[in-house]
Protein backbone atom coordinates (compact mmCIF):
# COMPACT_ATOMS: atom_id res chain seq x y z
CA UNK A 1 0.00 0.00 0.00
CA UNK A 2 1.31 3.66 -0.70
CA UNK A 3 1.08 4.32 3.39
CA UNK A 4 3.51 1.70 4.13
CA UNK A 5 5.08 2.21 1.13
CA UNK A 6 6.25 5.46 2.29
CA UNK A 7 7.07 4.10 5.43
CA UNK A 8 9.74 2.11 4.01
CA UNK A 9 11.08 4.62 2.02
CA UNK A 10 12.03 6.18 5.19
CA UNK A 11 13.93 3.89 6.99
CA UNK A 12 16.65 5.08 3.79
CA UNK A 13 15.97 8.65 3.97
CA UNK A 14 16.23 10.30 6.87
CA UNK A 15 14.90 13.86 5.88
CA UNK A 16 11.56 12.13 5.67
CA UNK A 17 11.42 11.13 9.22
CA UNK A 18 12.53 14.08 10.48
CA UNK A 19 9.36 15.66 8.38
CA UNK A 20 7.14 13.72 10.44
CA UNK A 21 8.47 14.54 14.12
CA UNK A 22 8.97 18.65 13.30
CA UNK A 23 6.01 20.82 13.57
CA UNK A 24 4.45 21.10 10.34
CA UNK A 25 2.42 23.80 8.71
CA UNK A 26 -0.88 22.50 8.49
CA UNK A 27 -3.80 25.04 7.96
CA UNK A 28 -5.73 24.23 11.12
CA UNK A 29 -9.46 24.56 10.70
CA UNK A 30 -11.56 26.86 13.71
CA UNK A 31 -14.01 24.89 15.76
CA UNK A 32 -16.18 25.38 18.76
CA UNK A 33 -13.45 25.79 21.28
CA UNK A 34 -10.70 27.75 18.67
CA UNK A 35 -8.36 25.11 16.99
CA UNK A 36 -8.70 21.50 16.28
CA UNK A 37 -5.59 19.22 17.56
CA UNK A 38 -3.13 17.99 15.10
CA UNK A 39 -4.56 14.54 16.51
CA UNK A 40 -8.55 15.09 15.53
CA UNK A 41 -7.05 16.14 12.24
CA UNK A 42 -5.53 12.96 11.83
CA UNK A 43 -8.80 10.97 12.97
CA UNK A 44 -10.75 13.11 10.55
CA UNK A 45 -9.10 13.17 7.72
CA UNK A 46 -6.91 9.72 7.51
CA UNK A 47 -9.40 7.62 9.35
CA UNK A 48 -13.09 8.61 9.68
CA UNK A 49 -13.30 10.76 6.46
CA UNK A 50 -12.07 8.18 4.16
CA UNK A 51 -14.07 5.37 5.41
CA UNK A 52 -17.27 7.34 5.13
CA UNK A 53 -16.11 7.97 1.43
CA UNK A 54 -15.52 4.44 0.65
CA UNK A 55 -19.19 3.62 2.45
CA UNK A 56 -20.98 6.54 0.15
CA UNK A 57 -18.66 5.21 -3.38
CA UNK A 58 -18.64 1.41 -3.32
CA UNK A 59 -21.38 -0.09 -4.07
CA UNK A 60 -20.05 -3.89 -4.66
CA UNK A 61 -18.64 -4.39 -0.89
CA UNK A 62 -22.30 -3.80 -0.17
CA UNK A 63 -23.34 -6.05 -2.48
CA UNK A 64 -20.80 -8.41 -1.53
CA UNK A 65 -21.60 -7.91 2.50
CA UNK A 66 -25.40 -8.15 2.01
CA UNK A 67 -26.45 -11.62 2.40
CA UNK A 68 -23.94 -12.41 5.57
CA UNK A 69 -25.49 -8.89 7.08
CA UNK A 70 -29.07 -10.99 6.42
CA UNK A 71 -28.06 -13.80 8.16
CA UNK A 72 -26.35 -12.52 10.81
CA UNK A 73 -29.52 -10.49 11.42
CA UNK A 74 -31.76 -12.95 11.29
CA UNK A 75 -29.81 -15.12 13.98
CA UNK A 76 -29.53 -12.01 15.96
CA UNK A 77 -33.41 -11.27 16.27
CA UNK A 78 -34.25 -14.92 16.43
CA UNK A 79 -31.92 -15.51 19.54
CA UNK A 80 -33.03 -12.27 21.31
CA UNK A 81 -36.62 -13.17 20.85
CA UNK A 82 -36.24 -16.65 22.09
CA UNK A 83 -34.10 -15.51 25.19
CA UNK A 84 -36.61 -13.07 25.85
CA UNK A 85 -39.76 -15.22 25.31
CA UNK A 86 -38.35 -18.14 27.36
CA UNK A 87 -37.60 -15.67 30.21
CA UNK A 88 -40.46 -14.13 30.10
CA UNK A 89 -41.84 -17.42 30.80
CA UNK A 90 -40.06 -18.54 33.77
CA UNK A 91 -39.86 -15.38 35.56
CA UNK A 92 -43.99 -14.74 35.57
CA UNK A 93 -44.34 -19.08 36.26
CA UNK A 94 -45.77 -19.57 32.81
CA UNK A 95 -44.19 -22.83 32.19
CA UNK A 96 -47.12 -25.28 32.11
CA UNK A 97 -48.83 -23.07 29.60
CA UNK A 98 -45.56 -22.56 27.39
CA UNK A 99 -44.86 -26.30 27.17
CA UNK A 100 -48.24 -27.21 26.31
CA UNK A 101 -47.83 -25.28 23.13
CA UNK A 102 -44.40 -26.92 22.64
CA UNK A 103 -46.01 -30.22 22.94
CA UNK A 104 -48.72 -29.23 20.13
CA UNK A 105 -46.08 -27.16 17.84
CA UNK A 106 -44.51 -30.64 18.01
CA UNK A 107 -46.80 -32.77 16.63
CA UNK A 108 -47.63 -30.30 13.88
CA UNK A 109 -46.84 -31.65 10.36
CA UNK A 110 -43.97 -28.50 9.84
CA UNK A 111 -42.52 -29.08 12.62
CA UNK A 112 -39.33 -31.27 10.86
CA UNK A 113 -39.35 -29.05 8.42
CA UNK A 114 -38.72 -25.61 10.60
CA UNK A 115 -35.90 -27.53 12.52
CA UNK A 116 -34.23 -28.47 9.61
CA UNK A 117 -34.38 -25.08 8.25
CA UNK A 118 -33.06 -23.45 11.71
CA UNK A 119 -30.21 -26.37 11.69
CA UNK A 120 -29.46 -25.09 8.08
CA UNK A 121 -29.30 -21.44 8.98
CA UNK A 122 -27.08 -22.24 12.12
CA UNK A 123 -24.33 -24.03 10.12
CA UNK A 124 -24.48 -21.24 7.18
CA UNK A 125 -24.81 -18.33 9.73
CA UNK A 126 -21.19 -20.44 11.71
CA UNK A 127 -19.18 -20.93 8.57
CA UNK A 128 -20.67 -18.03 6.17
CA UNK A 129 -19.47 -14.90 8.70
CA UNK A 130 -15.92 -15.45 9.40
CA UNK A 131 -15.04 -15.87 5.70
CA UNK A 132 -17.30 -12.88 5.01
CA UNK A 133 -15.08 -11.23 7.85
CA UNK A 134 -12.28 -11.91 6.56
CA UNK A 135 -13.46 -11.09 2.66
CA UNK A 136 -15.04 -7.87 3.44
CA UNK A 137 -11.43 -6.50 5.35
CA UNK A 138 -9.57 -7.88 2.29
CA UNK A 139 -11.90 -6.00 -0.14
CA UNK A 140 -11.87 -3.00 1.88
CA UNK A 141 -7.98 -3.03 1.89
CA UNK A 142 -7.98 -3.61 -1.68
CA UNK A 143 -10.27 -0.62 -2.48
CA UNK A 144 -8.35 1.87 -0.56
CA UNK A 145 -5.12 1.52 -2.45
CA UNK A 146 -7.15 1.40 -5.39
CA UNK A 147 -5.94 -2.04 -6.80
CA UNK A 148 -9.39 -2.43 -8.12
CA UNK A 149 -10.34 -1.74 -11.81
CA UNK A 150 -13.97 0.06 -11.99
CA UNK A 151 -15.40 -2.95 -13.66
CA UNK A 152 -14.14 -6.08 -11.62
CA UNK A 153 -16.99 -7.15 -10.25
CA UNK A 154 -16.63 -10.56 -10.81
CA UNK A 155 -12.78 -10.36 -9.79
CA UNK A 156 -13.62 -8.54 -6.82
CA UNK A 157 -16.14 -11.01 -5.23
CA UNK A 158 -13.75 -13.78 -5.81
CA UNK A 159 -10.82 -12.55 -4.59
CA UNK A 160 -13.33 -11.38 -1.68
CA UNK A 161 -14.22 -14.82 -1.10
CA UNK A 162 -10.95 -16.43 -1.69
CA UNK A 163 -9.38 -13.85 1.14
CA UNK A 164 -11.80 -15.15 3.23
CA UNK A 165 -11.51 -18.83 2.44
CA UNK A 166 -7.98 -18.42 3.40
CA UNK A 167 -8.55 -16.77 6.74
CA UNK A 168 -11.36 -18.68 7.97
CA UNK A 169 -10.18 -20.46 10.47
CA UNK A 170 -7.99 -18.19 12.33
CA UNK A 171 -10.68 -15.70 12.79
CA UNK A 172 -13.73 -18.57 13.66
CA UNK A 173 -11.35 -19.11 16.44
CA UNK A 174 -10.69 -15.53 17.13
CA UNK A 175 -14.35 -15.09 16.63
CA UNK A 176 -15.20 -18.17 19.32
CA UNK A 177 -12.69 -16.46 21.73
CA UNK A 178 -14.29 -12.90 22.09
CA UNK A 179 -17.88 -14.46 21.92
CA UNK A 180 -18.11 -13.73 25.36
CA UNK A 181 -17.82 -10.39 25.13
CA UNK A 182 -19.99 -9.92 22.44
CA UNK A 183 -23.32 -7.57 23.52
CA UNK A 184 -25.41 -10.39 22.26
CA UNK A 185 -23.64 -13.17 24.89
CA UNK A 186 -24.05 -10.49 27.49
CA UNK A 187 -27.58 -10.03 26.65
CA UNK A 188 -28.37 -14.01 26.51
CA UNK A 189 -26.45 -14.64 29.82
CA UNK A 190 -28.10 -12.06 31.56
CA UNK A 191 -31.30 -13.12 30.90
CA UNK A 192 -29.96 -16.61 31.57
CA UNK A 193 -29.49 -15.25 35.48
CA UNK A 194 -32.88 -14.47 35.67
CA UNK A 195 -34.33 -16.72 34.53
CA UNK A 196 -32.21 -19.35 37.06
CA UNK A 197 -32.64 -16.20 40.43
CA UNK A 198 -35.69 -14.88 39.59
CA UNK A 199 -37.20 -11.17 39.62
CA UNK A 200 -36.31 -11.13 43.40
CA UNK A 201 -32.58 -10.84 42.25
CA UNK A 202 -33.04 -8.00 39.58
CA UNK A 203 -30.97 -5.32 41.04
CA UNK A 204 -28.13 -7.34 41.68
CA UNK A 205 -28.38 -8.64 38.62
CA UNK A 206 -28.60 -5.77 36.92
CA UNK A 207 -25.59 -3.97 38.01
CA UNK A 208 -23.50 -6.88 37.59
CA UNK A 209 -24.29 -7.36 34.32
CA UNK A 210 -23.88 -3.65 33.43
CA UNK A 211 -20.01 -3.83 34.99
CA UNK A 212 -19.51 -6.62 33.00
CA UNK A 213 -20.57 -4.84 29.87
CA UNK A 214 -18.59 -2.23 31.02
CA UNK A 215 -15.20 -4.43 30.70
CA UNK A 216 -16.64 -6.55 27.82
CA UNK A 217 -16.41 -2.70 26.02
CA UNK A 218 -13.02 -2.26 26.92
CA UNK A 219 -12.00 -5.73 25.94
CA UNK A 220 -13.34 -5.44 22.73
CA UNK A 221 -11.48 -1.66 22.08
CA UNK A 222 -8.33 -3.55 23.28
CA UNK A 223 -8.56 -6.64 20.71
CA UNK A 224 -10.30 -4.56 17.68
CA UNK A 225 -6.59 -4.80 16.02
CA UNK A 226 -6.50 -8.21 15.96
CA UNK A 227 -8.27 -9.41 12.61
CA UNK A 228 -5.91 -7.17 10.86
CA UNK A 229 -3.42 -8.81 12.50
CA UNK A 230 -4.70 -12.30 11.07
CA UNK A 231 -5.71 -11.22 7.26
CA UNK A 232 -2.36 -9.14 6.69
CA UNK A 233 0.01 -10.41 8.84
CA UNK A 234 -0.72 -13.54 8.70
CA UNK A 235 -0.66 -14.09 12.62
CA UNK A 236 -2.82 -16.56 14.69
CA UNK A 237 -5.12 -15.72 16.90
CA UNK A 238 -3.87 -15.97 20.16
CA UNK A 239 -1.23 -14.08 18.83
CA UNK A 240 -2.81 -11.43 17.10
CA UNK A 241 -4.72 -10.66 20.46
CA UNK A 242 -1.33 -9.63 22.00
CA UNK A 243 -0.18 -7.67 19.37
CA UNK A 244 -3.77 -6.03 19.16
CA UNK A 245 -3.07 -5.24 22.72
CA UNK A 246 0.04 -3.62 22.13
CA UNK A 247 -0.76 -1.36 19.02
CA UNK A 248 -4.35 -0.52 21.44
CA UNK A 249 -2.10 0.82 24.68
CA UNK A 250 0.78 2.04 22.26
CA UNK A 251 -1.88 4.35 20.27
CA UNK A 252 -4.51 5.27 22.93
CA UNK A 253 -5.11 8.28 21.52
CA UNK A 254 -6.41 7.10 18.17
CA UNK A 255 -8.10 4.06 19.92
CA UNK A 256 -9.85 5.40 22.02
CA UNK A 257 -11.49 7.57 20.57
CA UNK A 258 -12.96 5.32 18.54
CA UNK A 259 -15.23 4.07 21.44
CA UNK A 260 -18.28 4.85 18.67
CA UNK A 261 -18.20 2.69 16.88
CA UNK A 262 -18.98 -0.06 19.27
CA UNK A 263 -21.85 2.06 20.31
CA UNK A 264 -22.78 1.91 16.87
CA UNK A 265 -22.95 -1.58 17.11
CA UNK A 266 -24.51 -1.85 20.27
CA UNK A 267 -27.08 0.22 18.86
CA UNK A 268 -28.05 -1.87 15.42
CA UNK A 269 -28.49 -4.83 18.20
CA UNK A 270 -31.21 -2.64 20.03
CA UNK A 271 -32.55 -2.03 16.51
CA UNK A 272 -32.85 -5.24 15.26
CA UNK A 273 -34.43 -6.75 18.79
CA UNK A 274 -36.69 -4.48 18.91
CA UNK A 275 -38.01 -5.39 15.10
CA UNK A 276 -38.22 -8.80 15.67
CA UNK A 277 -39.99 -8.26 19.26
CA UNK A 278 -42.39 -6.20 18.07
CA UNK A 279 -43.87 -8.32 15.55
CA UNK A 280 -45.02 -11.38 17.30
CA UNK A 281 -46.78 -9.32 19.94
CA UNK A 282 -48.45 -7.78 17.26
CA UNK A 283 -49.42 -10.79 15.68
CA UNK A 284 -50.83 -11.95 18.84
CA UNK A 285 -52.93 -9.16 19.64
CA UNK A 286 -54.48 -9.84 16.41
CA UNK A 287 -55.60 -13.55 17.26
CA UNK A 288 -56.61 -12.29 20.67
CA UNK A 289 -58.65 -9.13 18.95
CA UNK A 290 -59.81 -9.78 16.15
CA UNK A 291 -62.03 -12.75 15.63
CA UNK A 292 -62.65 -12.67 11.96
CA UNK A 293 -61.11 -15.12 9.94
CA UNK A 294 -60.74 -13.34 6.30
CA UNK A 295 -59.63 -10.40 8.40
CA UNK A 296 -56.85 -12.47 10.39
CA UNK A 297 -55.49 -13.56 7.43
CA UNK A 298 -55.17 -10.13 5.51
CA UNK A 299 -53.88 -8.55 8.38
CA UNK A 300 -51.27 -11.23 8.68
CA UNK A 301 -50.20 -11.21 5.32
CA UNK A 302 -49.67 -6.89 5.58
CA UNK A 303 -47.37 -7.55 8.65
CA UNK A 304 -45.61 -10.46 7.23
CA UNK A 305 -44.62 -8.38 4.00
CA UNK A 306 -44.01 -5.35 6.30
CA UNK A 307 -41.76 -7.51 8.70
CA UNK A 308 -40.14 -8.48 5.07
CA UNK A 309 -38.99 -5.24 4.05
CA UNK A 310 -38.14 -4.18 7.64
CA UNK A 311 -35.62 -6.85 7.28
CA UNK A 312 -34.20 -5.96 4.61
CA UNK A 313 -33.74 -2.54 4.99
CA UNK A 314 -32.14 -3.44 8.82
CA UNK A 315 -29.67 -6.47 7.09
CA UNK A 316 -28.77 -3.14 4.63
CA UNK A 317 -28.30 -0.45 7.16
CA UNK A 318 -26.49 -3.22 8.87
CA UNK A 319 -24.03 -4.29 6.15
CA UNK A 320 -23.48 -0.41 5.58
CA UNK A 321 -22.72 0.02 9.39
CA UNK A 322 -20.30 -2.88 9.51
CA UNK A 323 -18.20 -1.72 6.31
CA UNK A 324 -18.10 1.70 7.71
CA UNK A 325 -16.39 0.40 11.24
CA UNK A 326 -14.41 -2.26 9.66
CA UNK A 327 -13.02 0.64 7.29
CA UNK A 328 -12.24 2.89 10.65
CA UNK A 329 -10.81 0.36 12.48
CA UNK A 330 -8.65 -0.62 9.12
CA UNK A 331 -7.75 2.81 9.09
CA UNK A 332 -6.41 3.24 12.92
CA UNK A 333 -4.25 0.23 12.23
CA UNK A 334 -2.66 1.62 9.56
CA UNK A 335 -2.27 4.83 10.92
CA UNK A 336 -0.75 3.15 13.55
CA UNK A 337 1.56 1.03 11.77
CA UNK A 338 2.65 4.08 10.54
CA UNK A 339 3.64 6.30 12.99
CA UNK A 340 5.19 2.82 14.88
CA UNK A 341 7.40 2.75 11.91
CA UNK A 342 8.46 6.18 12.25
CA UNK A 343 9.24 5.67 15.99
CA UNK A 344 11.68 2.93 15.29
CA UNK A 345 13.39 4.47 12.22
CA UNK A 346 13.65 7.15 14.93
CA UNK A 347 15.11 5.29 17.10
CA UNK A 348 17.50 3.60 15.07
CA UNK A 349 18.91 6.80 13.88
CA UNK A 350 18.85 8.23 17.14
CA UNK A 351 21.09 5.08 17.99
CA UNK A 352 23.89 5.53 15.13
CA UNK A 353 24.75 8.75 16.02
CA UNK A 354 25.31 7.46 19.38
Amino acid sequence: METLGHIHQSHENPSTIKEFHEPQAIDLKTSSDGYETRKELTLRESIVGPAWHLVMNTSFIKKFNFFPSLLSTIYLGCIILYQIAFSYVYIFQLKDQFFALIIQWVHTSYFLQVIGALVIGIILYLFITPIAEGGLISLIAKRQDGSFEPRETKGRLGYGISRGLMNFLPIFELSNSLAIFKLLSIITFYLFLLRIFGKDYFMSITVFMVIYLGFSFLVNILFSYARFFIIFEHKKALESLSLSVRMALSNLDITFHLYFTLLLVYIRTFITAIIFIIFPFVISGLFTYVTISLLQIIAIGILSLLFLILLVFISHLNSVLEIFVETIWYNAYLENKKHSHIEESHHHIEESHH
